[in-house]
């Protein structure tokens, strides 16, 4: 699944999931198979989703959604891009030296490994942790950025606007 698909499923999932759960009649159950498939069952209503597709049952109706050819997601910098957004998400990916990180959104942490061109960061209390980087970019409020080294032996290039941003280096 590509990581913007990826981020859509999950955002449709938490707006279909939230008030499911919040008014749910009895247990809820949540199932995940080795193919990546997903079930979700709370009183009279299931959603199930495998290879993309989406079926969400309620009562007498059933809705469904095709989502055509899906990649599998890899740790993998995609395009030499890196696109985290979202609420309270936590995801490690690895970073080529061309590769470009956007976080966005609220208290994301984020772990990069390998060597990353750039990071931009936006939003509120996001936390990402790099290994190594070129130019760190940040936004918004209250974000951290800690980094081990910038490329050889420079260190990164540091652009900060907000209220209560950090980038520190650490050993």
């Amino acid at each position: 699944m590509s990581k913007k698909l990826g981020a859509a499923v999950f955002v449709v999932m938490a707006c279909v999931l939230g008030p499911m759960t919040a008014g749910a009649q009895g247990p809820t159950s949540v199932k995940v198979g080795r193919d990546g498939s997903v079930k979700v069952r709370t009183g009279d209503t299931e959603v199930n989703t495998q290879d993309g597709n989406a079926d969400v049952r309620t009562g007498d109706t059933t809705v469904q959604a095709q989502g055509g050819d899906v990649e599998p997601a890899s740790d993998e910098a995609d395009e030499g891009t890196i696109e985290v957004t979202g609420s309270g998400e936590t995801s490690t990916h690895r970073c080529t030296p061309s590769t470009e990180v956007q976080v966005t959104g609220a208290s994301n942490t984020v772990t990069l490994t390998g060597e990353c061109k750039s990071i931009t960061v936006s939003g509120s209390g996001n936390n990402v942790k790099a290994e190594a980087v070129r130019a760190i970019t940040v936004e918004g409020t209250a974000n951290t950025v800690t980094y081990k080294r910038g490329h050889g032996k420079s260190k990164p290039k540091v652009t900060r606007t907000g209220v209560n941003n950090k980038v520190t280096q650490v050993k």
